[in-house]
């Protein structure tokens, strides 16, 4: 099997996507929805998506030698470089206005929540990959977004029980 090469200037692309069209959907889910405390828990998430793309901006930036800086990201790891692969393969992480298309089904209250939870489980496996693509002086901070992803993944499952059962 070829291994899958990816620069850390197109992981961090991704990773930048990936909050960009959580951003555009959380902002749509929550002008779409009418239950309060779903809107403000939407709301606030778009806000966490807008600090972890400036996160990833400023990361992506300090890259000056795509080759050097992010060492020791080993692309011959079969199930890391697999998972990368079928992660960028995907429409949401490599469209820059999948976000936007998500937004659709935002009056779908349930079915927003549903994407919701899906979307934030995703990204916690895409940064748990990305962790091994960054330098170590940068993992600190990338396992605090991790912490975050869980936060948003817990708030929108607890809300999901309190409103459907489930």
């Amino acid at each position: 099997m070829d291994p899958v090469h990816f620069s850390s200037s197109e992981i961090l692309d991704m990773a930048v996507r990936i909050e960009e069209n959580g951003e555009h959907f959380y902002r749509d889910a929550a002008a779409a929805t009418n239950n309060a405390k779903l809107k403000e828990l939407f709301e606030y998430l778009a806000e966490e998506e807008v600090g972890h793309v400036k996160y990833f901006k400023q990361l992506k930036d300090s890259v000056t030698d795509d080759s050097s800086p992010y060492g020791p990201f080993d692309p011959y790891i079969e199930e890391a470089s697999l998972y990368i692969k079928s992660l960028a393969d995907a429409e949401v992480f490599t469209s820059k206005e999948k976000g936007k298309d998500y937004g659709k089904i935002a009056g779908d209250e349930k079915a927003a929540l549903e994407h919701s939870i899906n979307m934030e489980k995703e990204s916690i496996l895409f940064y748990y990959e990305l962790l091994k693509a960054i330098r170590e002086k940068d993992k600190a901070l990338m396992n605090e977004i991790i912490d975050e992803e869980k936060i948003h993944l817990r708030k929108l499952t607890e809300m999901s029980v309190e409103l459907y059962g489930k």
